[in-house]
């Protein structure tokens, strides 16, 4: 039997307990499923057919262990497979290990199958998380939690069970991609659902909480919500349907089919983004009671819809593509998010964004969170505005300009990278363009938030010169002792000596003689007396 085949086997032997344990932890089945320690003994099985044979080569390596050799162990078919049902027998006990000590504790089971979910990709993380989790941690944030959602809720019930729904998507995907390690265009076949799952989730969760501060929904509002969840939901179900049948879902027109499907998530995107276009339209005319976190949140709209548009710049077909194209000859993927280089090639962790040419997927990316990143700005400064009675903080006017100019810079920055992108250059390699660019907006920021909180630091400025003034002996009240009079008669107010400026008669020199001269007529009279 091969080694391959053994891989495939070692797999299938831990699948249904999984399976059991996360979408179904609070049932019965899965307690008698997962009672007995005997669940891991396949995959245990499977391990020890693997290495007692190679016990030889085995044992040396892991008794005295050292990189290079465990290295070329664990990157031979044998050692690879070995250490896989390994992993597998392993974390299944683990995970049996926690389902069961989370029997007694009153977790909904959407949480316990998140943890089980997380050991069962990450292992020790997975641990690690519930035995935080156990330790208290979520008894402490679940009344938060419980409130966030409330206002979720409030903002969109549609929108927040919709999130709700992409991010159990998310953690299906996710599961495939351990079940299924198949690659397409040099990714993991699942890394794509799986990231589009989780913007959509993200996307929808944001807009729930933001509609909450644009006031009462209109019938207008209700159909645009609605449509942002029919088009979301119709797109996420052929980019997973396309990974199920292995074949990629963007630029597609491999055969008519796939065509077809390509252009109806085109269009799909297209009303998404009028949707959405008419929210930001909303949010411009609806005012918000807080300046700055109403220009937040009009601003990532903005940013938004600039990241939807610079979408539909990848479809277009490459200069090699036309080529094909004017030759009448096939051409099954038109269009790229690459720019300058072949899509699939080398490429950033998890995002895989180019690092030898442009990548669209960059501003693409920027723009879109923009609608996360700008109200969290605008939300941040609004925390540091000036109540009502107080002296510190900043002013609501300035709070605002400090969110508008945020935007305008974070706006700059997608455009930036779109520049860069379009020019062929790697995110990480800009060429001289971009940073003059980049710098250019970022000064004009800098310049700008100065000027906002200029008045503020002259204001701050007086009140500490007034404050050193008043607290100065030279113009504080005095009293003095005339020896022609034997009474006591108040000198100048320390308001009439705070003002030099308006008084004539003031001078430096002259004030210090006038209250020597008086120190010594008092001191004369005193000498009298006694």
């Amino acid at each position: 039997m091969s080694l391959s085949t053994w891989f495939s086997i070692s797999n299938l032997s831990v699948m249904p307990f999984w399976l059991s344990l996360i979408l179904a932890p609070r049932t019965r089945w899965t307690d008698r499923l997962v009672r007995s320690p005997l669940i891991v003994l396949p995959a245990a099985a499977i391990y020890v057919a693997l290495v007692l044979p190679a016990l030889g080569l085995v044992l040396p390596t892991v008794a005295r262990p050292e990189l290079s050799p465990v290295a070329a162990l664990l990157g031979s078919p044998l050692g690879a497979t070995a250490a896989w049902a390994h992993f597998l027998a392993f974390d299944l006990f683990v995970a049996r290990w926690i389902y069961l000590d989370a029997r007694e504790r009153p977790w909904p089971a959407p949480l316990l199958s998140a943890l089980l979910l997380a050991t069962l990709l990450l292992g020790p993380l997975g641990l690690g998380a519930y035995l935080a989790a156990r330790s208290g941690v979520v008894a402490r944030f679940r009344p938060g939690l419980r409130r966030g959602f409330r206002l979720l809720l409030d903002g969109s019930r549609p929108l927040a069970w919709a999130g709700l729904g992409g991010a159990a998507l998310l953690a299906v995907n996710l599961g495939s991609m351990i079940l299924d390690p198949r690659e397409l265009t040099g990714a993991p076949l699942w890394l794509k659902p799986a990231k589009f799952a989780a913007s959509v989730a993200l996307a929808l969760l944001t807009l729930a909480a933001l509609l909450r501060h644009l006031g009462p929904a209109t019938r207008g509002m209700r159909g645009a919500i609605w449509t942002l969840i029919a088009t979301a939901s119709l797109e996420l179900l052929i980019i997973d349907g396309q990974a199920l049948r292995g074949v990629t879902s963007h630029f597609n027109y491999s055969t008519r089919f796939n065509g077809v499907v390509f252009q109806i998530m085109g269009l799909a995107i297209t009303v998404f983004t009028g949707a959405v276009a008419y929210l930001a339209v909303i949010a411009f005319r609806r005012r918000v009671a807080d300046r700055a976190l109403g220009w937040g949140i009009r601003l990532g709209f903005l940013a938004m819809l600039f990241g939807s548009v610079i979408a539909f710049l990848m479809p277009r077909p490459t200069p090699a593509q036309l080529t094909t194209l004017q030759a009448e000859r096939p051409t099954p993927i038109v269009g790229a998010h690459a720019v300058g280089v072949p899509d699939g090639g080398p490429g950033l962790p998890v995002t895989h964004w180019s690092i030898e040419g442009g990548d669209l997927r960059v501003p693409h990316f920027m723009g879109l969170h923009g609608l996360q990143v700008l109200p969290l700005a605008g939300w941040w400064l609004s925390r540091r505005r000036r109540r009502s009675g107080e002296t510190r903080g900043l002013p609501s006017a300035a709070a605002s300009r400090l969110s508008v100019i945020a935007g305008v810079g974070y706006l700059g920055l997608v455009a930036t990278t779109l520049v860069q992108a379009l020019r062929a250059r790697p995110l990480l390699s800009p060429d001289a363009l971009t940073i003059t660019l980049g710098a250019g907006i970022l000064l004009g920021c800098l310049v700008a938030a100065t000027g906002a909180l200029a008045p503020l630091a002259r204001a701050a400025l007086q009140a500490r010169r007034s404050a050193t003034r008043s607290a100065s002996p030279f113009v504080s009240d005095f009293t003095s002792c005339s020896p022609s009079e034997n009474s006591w008669r108040p000198s100048p107010t320390s308001a009439s000596m705070a003002a030099p400026s308006t008084s004539p008669a003031y001078r430096p020199a002259t004030f210090a003689r006038a209250l020597a001269k008086q120190t010594a007529l008092a001191a004369a009279d005193a000498s009298r007396r006694s």
